[in-house]
């Protein structure tokens, strides 16, 4: 992991990055690597949501793989996860402009796509690798204008790193 941790984070946050260091570089799949980052997301940032959605071969279709908070049905296992196209949704247009998506009413946005329960903030940030779009890194919440700057500087530099494990097990043939 070369990712350099950004000086304005507080304690908490750098803590959470060092754990999700450690946790990313003994994932050894695609899978494993998702479900770290999304438990460090919700214990670092206190949110009540993290879903991470990643881009199929084809790159037209983002599906869940890991999700904490009241889409996790048991240890790892998403209860109903959902597919979007690409374009489709908060998620889709983050996939699509590869722009972070930051939505503080959800009421007032009609790309929201309602997943188990609708909720009123929305964060969407892309996983890059290079010019490359691995997947999304989202998360909602019950409570309109949420999502903070420190929200955004601390999942953006979640999903640079995951970004780089994802190519990194790409490149060792370990994907899924």
């Amino acid at each position: 992991m070369t990712a350099e941790t950004p000086r304005d984070l507080d304690a908490a946050a750098e803590a959470a990055l060092a754990r999700l260091v450690a946790l990313l570089r003994k994932a050894g799949s695609a899978r494993e690597a998702a479900w770290a980052i999304s438990s460090e997301a919700i214990a670092a940032l206190g949110l009540e949501d993290c879903i991470v959605y990643l881009l199929d071969e084809g790159g037209t279709l983002l599906t869940q793989v890991a999700a904490y908070g009241p889409k996790l049905k048991a240890p790892k296992v998403i209860e109903h996860p959902i597919a979007l196209r690409v374009g489709q949704g908060v998620v889709g247009a983050c996939a699509a402009t590869r722009q972070v998506q930051r939505i503080d009413d959800t009421r007032t946005d009609p790309r929201y796509v309602v997943d188990d329960e609708p909720r009123l903030s929305e964060l969407a940030l892309p996983l890059m690798h290079r010019d490359e779009l691995l997947g999304v890194l989202d998360s909602e919440h019950s409570q309109a204008g949420f999502y903070s700057d420190r929200h955004v500087r601390v999942l953006q530099q979640m999903a640079l790193l995951l970004a780089e494990r994802l190519a990194q097990l790409r490149t060792t043939g370990r994907p899924g």
